[in-house]
């Protein structure tokens, strides 16, 4: 989807030389009173350069029908005309170029990406096309696995746009939604561990795999969540012109993400109304995770949480702790589907593509209110 403009930029210059030469060489032959018909079946030479370009010509009027209606291109018949008093040389390129710019609206669902970074962290920013000042916002960690398969670490994404576009998520708005990227893969664990809990019992990084495991243990989580809470999403609101509201915002994230998207909540209870979680990963620190960050979770009434767990994957270590966190939330007075909404997926596992299969049911459920 992030090639399209470029792609239209190409066809635009092309069209641009199309129409240039059309038009020079046409007042030239003009000029010269050039016999355009003897010239184009004056030889067999001629008549085979001539049939030629008309069966291109006429692949190319059946191309531009098909992908107009496939794409909902309309007022098609205007390239056609153009084409009789300038050429197909401008018309074609120019057709491919809206063409390229109808894909991108299309892969977009309809919006747009702006991009910033903030105190050197990329966001990604998708704006609905309707952009209202109670529009809801959803900002999510990992951002760099959200919109571009190019920049994610797998060359799998979330898919939400998809999940849009074929309006699996629904609501009276759609969300603007900020996809925050880390500051780096050795330092995502210090940034996404909630800070309390990494302080009281410090010995939660050496029962990492040496692959995951931080070259420093010092948190970098309060940092990040100031960054997120303090400065991206203000800007963002200012931007886009968001009157702020608890309930209209939203932290979502998966695995690690997820335990961060909690401690985010518990800490800006004021900000953040609802804190969706895929695959919690509870098991770093294991018991005490679940007990002590649901410890810090806001009083129920005005939040949401969302957790699940799959079966396979780093996933199928997850449900012994899943459960212990929702019962620890459910004892606090978190009601399911009230406030409360968690499930187990059976045959999935630690992955993108899994998430994105089931993202719409809490956004939706969240943005019900």
């Amino acid at each position: 989807m992030f090639g399209h403009q470029l792609r239209a930029n190409i066809y635009f210059v092309l069209a641009g030389l199309g129409l240039i030469t059309a038009w020079v060489l046409n007042g030239i032959a003009s000029f010269e009173g050039a016999d355009y018909i003897n010239a184009w079946f004056g030889s067999v030479v001629d008549w085979v350069l001539s049939v030629d370009l008309l069966i291109v010509a006429a692949a190319t009027v059946v191309f531009m029908l098909y992908e107009a209606k496939k794409l909902g291109m309309k007022r098609v018949w205007l390239y056609f005309l153009l084409s009789g008093v300038t050429a197909l040389a401008f018309t074609f390129p120019l057709f491919l170029a809206f063409r390229e710019l109808k894909k991108q609206k299309i892969a977009l669902a309809g919006g747009k990406i702006d991009k910033f970074v903030v105190d050197d962290h990329t966001v990604e920013v998708w704006v609905p096309a309707k952009v209202l000042s109670y529009t809801p916002i959803l900002m999510m960690h990992d951002g760099k696995n959200i919109f571009n398969p190019k920049s994610s670490s797998n060359g799998q994404t979330w898919e939400i746009l998809d999940a849009l576009r074929n309006e699996r998520i629904r609501g009276d708005l759609q969300p603007i939604i900020i996809a925050v990227h880390g500051l780096s893969k050795q330092t995502r664990m210090l940034e996404l561990t909630p800070k309390e809990i990494a302080e009281a019992h410090p010995d939660i990084w050496d029962n990492l795999p040496d692959e995951y495991r931080p070259t420093s243990k010092t948190p970098m989580n309060a940092k990040y969540n100031e960054l997120l809470a303090e400065k991206i999403l203000p800007m963002v609101q200012t931007r886009y012109g968001i009157d702020h509201a608890r309930e209209r915002t939203a932290i979502a994230g998966s695995s690690m993400g997820g335990l961060a998207s909690m401690y985010l909540m518990a800490k800006y209870p004021d900000t953040f109304g609802a804190a969706l979680c895929f695959s919690t990963h509870w098991i770093l620190g294991h018991k005490y995770m679940a007990q002590e960050l649901t410890a810090l979770m806001p009083d129920p009434g005005h939040h949401k949480i969302y957790t699940d767990a799959g079966t396979q994957d780093w996933d199928m270590f997850y449900q012994r702790f899943h459960n212990g966190a929702v019962a620890a939330l459910q004892a606090k007075g978190y009601v399911r589907d009230k406030d409360l909404m968690y499930s187990t997926f059976p045959g999935t596992g630690h992955t993108e593509s899994a998430w994105a299969a089931r993202l719409h049911t809490p956004i939706n459920w969240w943005l019900r209110g």
